[in-house]
């Protein structure tokens, strides 16, 4: 269906129907005025007589000539303001699926923005200097729990430096190369991680188990655990710097078991932005 009816086309149609209807109407006047001249020739009274019903004949037939085509002058204007409410239509359809797709972007940055918003706010709280990251791969085994993020030495990262999202760590560089580096995941069996409790300070080992829970070690016996208490890093070792949330105790989940299982950081399998936490220890001794 055409988009729009050439108006000029209207134009000339609607101007060549009223030429016509001038000239029958034109037409017509000549006749009767030749008919008048030859009546008043006869008899001026007749002539007076005639002209009245003349008047009353010519007014009327060209009050009908007229309407069928203004009727049709009419009619074509408004279907070509019918075929440009469709054409207006169909644009504005195609502009909705545009904004939709550019509202589904909006949204998506958006997502992104709050996510890179909370790891800064995060690393702030943290005190440290730090790089932010995306996830390249995820491994995903049964044995190995290990990710590729896209940073490396290039970048001021080092073997060691722990890994974190918006509520605590998730893991710390294992292989590092100059714009990637290797993480392996605190959920890895081959994580072990020097911790102390947040609020009563009880020192342990929290070691991975390729599930998703940690499991803590080397616990003294006989000790009191609040419900709720995060475990910390302790910094021994000199590895990873003092004071990372890395895990969460609760007495729910300990219930009737002889191991102690800690929730690890929270979202930790929701991994897309994270910030490596540039750690030097033999910088801070200095």
């Amino acid at each position: 269906m055409p988009k729009s009816i050439n108006k000029t086309y209207l134009v000339k149609l609607t101007t060549y129907a009223k030429e016509k209807a001038h000239g029958i109407g034109t037409t017509i006047l000549i006749v009767f005025s030749v008919l008048l001249l030859l009546i008043g020739k006869v008899n001026e009274t007749s002539l007076s007589i005639f002209k009245s019903y003349f008047l009353d004949i010519t007014s009327g037939l060209l009050t009908i000539l007229g309407k069928p085509v203004n009727s049709v002058s009419d009619g074509f204007y408004k279907i070509n303001d019918l075929v440009y409410l469709y054409t207006q239509n169909q644009d504005l359809r195609e502009e909705n699926k545009s904004l939709s797709k550019w509202k589904d972007l909006a949204l998506e940055l958006l997502a992104e923005n709050e996510e890179l918003k909370k790891l800064l706010n995060s690393s702030k709280e943290q005190n440290q200097k730090f790089v932010s990251s995306k996830v390249i791969t995820n491994s995903g085994g049964s044995y190995v729990k290990t990710i590729t993020i896209n940073v490396g030495s290039n970048d001021g990262v080092r073997v060691g430096n722990p890994v974190i999202n918006n509520w605590g760590m998730i893991g710390r560089i294992v292989e590092i190369g100059r714009n990637s580096s290797r993480v392996l995941l605190t959920t890895d069996i081959n994580s072990q991680i020097p911790v102390y409790f947040e609020n009563s300070l009880h020192k342990a080992i929290l070691v991975g188990k390729n599930s998703d829970l940690l499991e803590l070690k080397f616990l003294k016996k006989r000790v009191y655990l609040q419900d709720d208490e995060r475990l910390m890093t302790s910094g021994e070792g000199g590895i990873l710097p003092r004071g990372i949330p890395v895990g969460l105790y609760s007495v729910e989940l300990n219930k009737n078991i002889e191991k102690i299982n800690v929730l690890p950081a929270k979202d930790w399998d929701k991994l897309s932005f994270l910030n490596v936490i540039l750690y030097n220890y033999k910088e801070e001794l200095k």
